[in-house]
């Protein structure tokens, strides 16, 4: 906490800031929080305002008032009171009475310029305001030993979900059913929900090619396909994993062929993300995605553990694939930094596709995969 604080004031200091002005939300189960969360080590279910003076300690501003006691106790800040029905207002207040001018604005994500309330900026009136929320991201890029450590226990937590999820998958099993089995397989440990994805359908009448955010109730059946995006959390640290899981039959050929794709991208990938590699190696890693006649939708990598950003490579990779122009070597990705590797081989229609990957460490030699599940077909 000490080195995040002084990485925070040294950020202050850079653009001359007399207050940093945090916010967050609840959003994505939570981690909307991480910004205030990496200063404070509370992670609210609701919105919150973390406040760090020039010279004084963090203040944090919780959203509902029945959440201040809860607070009080695990927040990392010398003061932790309600924020009252006007945000805003108690926030400019604050800032006045500490005699702030030039205050920098940290919102959720600069990745889609996701920032603070419009009502609540408003109330912001007289301030010299910075926006530095990209700036304070980069402050948390690279992991530190500990918050490695906590990324492989939630990486951990993430692998018991999707072996729930295999070993549960069983005929006139509901995708509901699922849901539950594999988030009950962590919970009961101390993990907490970021993501349970999946979609199933017959191998032989594919209905898509991404697991699906909202799971139904349909049952499964023998020869069925299950696509996976599962991520557990320990805190705000989160693993992910992508296995496809067959029910009761092995892959069939076409479905053989998609893994071998993905798990040669994967490979790839991974060893070219080493210390100093850019956004561009990733690209020309997955090129075999494209030899193999498909595409992706998803993102090829993006960056993990705690939110998602930056390093980051989307699906317009696609273009540079099969004799296109050379990809622009695009951010260079630091040791230590956690990564999420996903190939998602698609056919062009978009009738099918899969997805294998895992949360990865970047280090000197490639990227350290967390997780421990075989990078092989699951058979329910």
């Amino acid at each position: 906490m000490e080195r995040r604080l002084a990485l925070t004031r040294a950020l202050m200091a850079e653009h001359d800031l007399d207050a940093l002005l945090v916010f967050g939300n609840s959003g994505v189960n939570r981690h909307n929080n991480v910004n205030p969360f990496w200063l404070t080590q509370y992670l609210d279910m609701h919105h919150n305002y973390a406040i760090v003076p020039r010279n004084r300690g963090i203040e944090l501003f919780v959203g509902l008032v029945n959440h201040v006691p809860n607070a009080r106790e695990e927040a990392d800040a010398v003061r932790v009171e309600w924020g009252g029905y006007q945000p805003g207002e108690t926030i400019a207040r604050r800032l006045r009475e500490l005699e702030a001018q030039r205050v920098g604005l940290v919102g959720v994500a600069a990745t889609w310029s996701v920032g603070m309330p419009y009502l609540h900026h408003e109330r912001l009136t007289g301030f010299d305001l910075v926006d530095v929320t990209r700036e304070f991201a980069a402050l948390r890029a690279i992991k530190s030993a500990e918050e490695i450590e906590r990324l492989r226990c939630a990486a951990e937590l993430t692998d018991l979900a999707i072996l729930a999820a295999r070993d549960a998958a069983k005929p006139g099993v509901t995708e509901l059913e699922l849901v539950a089995e594999a988030e009950h397989a962590y919970r009961r440990r101390g993990g907490a929900v970021r993501i349970t994805f999946l979609r199933s359908m017959p191998m032989d009448a594919p209905t898509g090619c991404l697991p699906a955010q909202n799971p139904s109730a349909r049952r499964l059946e023998r020869g069925d396909v299950i696509l996976t995006e599962f991520s557990a959390s320990l805190g705000a640290y989160s693993g992910q994993v992508h296995r496809p899981i067959f029910v009761g039959a092995e892959p069939t050929g076409e479905w053989l062929r998609l893994f071998d794709a993905a798990k040669d991208a994967y490979e790839r990938i991974a060893n070219a993300l080493r210390t100093g590699a850019t956004e561009g190696d990733a690209i020309r890693a997955a090129s075999v995605i494209g030899e193999a006649g498909y595409e992706i939708y998803d993102d090829l990598i993006h960056g993990y553990g705690t939110d998602y950003g930056p390093p980051l490579v989307d699906r317009s990779c696609v273009a540079y694939w099969g004799g296109g122009a050379e990809p622009p070597p695009g951010r260079v990705i630091a040791r230590d930094t956690a990564v999420v590797i996903q190939p998602n081989p698609i056919t062009p229609d978009e009738r099918l596709g899969l997805q294998l990957g895992a949360l990865t460490i970047v280090r000197d030699d490639g990227a350290e995969c967390l997780h421990t599940i075989p990078f092989a077909p699951l058979i329910a």
